[in-house]
């Protein structure tokens, strides 16, 4: 008894051994998500005109209009928050922009929408795929984290501590802003920002661990003006999101899914340093 007590205990340092430093654990989400969510294991994804289901990953996409603008959500659940990722524009933080295509079809996107393009701030924490490329603090901007539990939250300017953040894994940090939804999921009744008229927009929704939204907001166009901060914050209570942040927008706000663009972006969109995406 005490070989085999043993022997089970160095099977398991050495299998420790294995694993990279400081390698991320992710936490098992799928048995959160509703029943038929994700195909069985070992079974060829389905791929449809809006959709996409694999025994990882669920997409719905449809459209909504909202005060006279086209809106695109796109439902997600993850079996657990690798399958939420960053790419960045020529695989380095920092780099030129490229096209949103050129991003998504390297990195086997299935979809993918705008980043935070936190590199053009010259202070505040970012991290890409569990990967912290910097960890100072910014007071002048919301954050949002997401963790390799599959939680996504947000933090006003100025009260994240950084320090103290960076303690535990994080799996993916943005640095745009703001955050769209109160901490008890409510609207905001007005905000601060001077990006508060209406714009197109890219929005991060979360409902619970390992269910997301990528939400896009048509605009600058003349028959669809955008989202103020005010109704979109609305909106992404009215989905039933517990939380939400808004990334990159306007010329840059872009939809892309199974290898093309969904929304028709302000003059044709333009090149980027970063998306966020979904892909196995």
């Amino acid at each position: 008894m005490m070989r085999k007590y043993i022997a089970i205990v160095m099977a398991v340092v050495l299998l420790l051994m294995a694993l990279p430093a400081g390698a991320i654990t992710f936490a098992d989400l799928r048995s959160l998500a509703p029943a038929g969510t994700f195909l069985e294991p070992g079974q060829s994804a389905q791929i449809m005109e809006n959709s996409y289901k694999s025994d990882n990953i669920s997409i719905a996409i449809s459209k909504q209009r909202v005060l006279g603008t086209d809106v695109f959500v796109a439902d997600i659940f993850v079996v657990n928050a690798q399958y939420f990722k960053r790419a960045l524009s020529h695989d380095q933080w920092g780099a030129n922009a490229e096209s949103p295509t050129t991003l998504a079809v390297r990195n086997n996107a299935i979809l993918a929408m705008t980043g935070d393009y936190s590199h053009i701030f010259s202070k505040g924490l970012v991290v890409a795929n569990g990967e912290v490329l910097r960890k100072t603090a910014n007071a002048l901007r919301d954050n949002c984290l997401i963790y390799p539990d599959g939680s996504m939250v947000t933090f006003k300017r100025g009260k994240m501590d950084v320090r103290e953040v960076v303690k535990e894994d994080i799996w993916q940090s943005f640095l745009f802003g703001p955050a769209l939804l109160k901490a008890d999921g409510s609207p905001y009744e007005k905000f601060s920002s001077n990006i508060g008229v209406a714009n197109p927009r890219s929005v991060i929704g979360y409902f619970a661990p390992g269910h997301f939204c990528f939400v896009l907001v048509e605009g600058r166009q003349t028959n669809q003006k955008g989202l103020a901060l005010v109704p979109l914050s609305n909106f992404m209570s009215e989905l039933g999101c517990a939380s939400a942040y808004n990334l990159d927008g306007g010329q840059s706000a872009m939809l892309w899914f199974n290898g093309q663009l969904v929304n028709n972006p302000y003059k044709g969109g333009r090149a980027l340093t970063d998306i966020a995406y979904i892909g196995e």
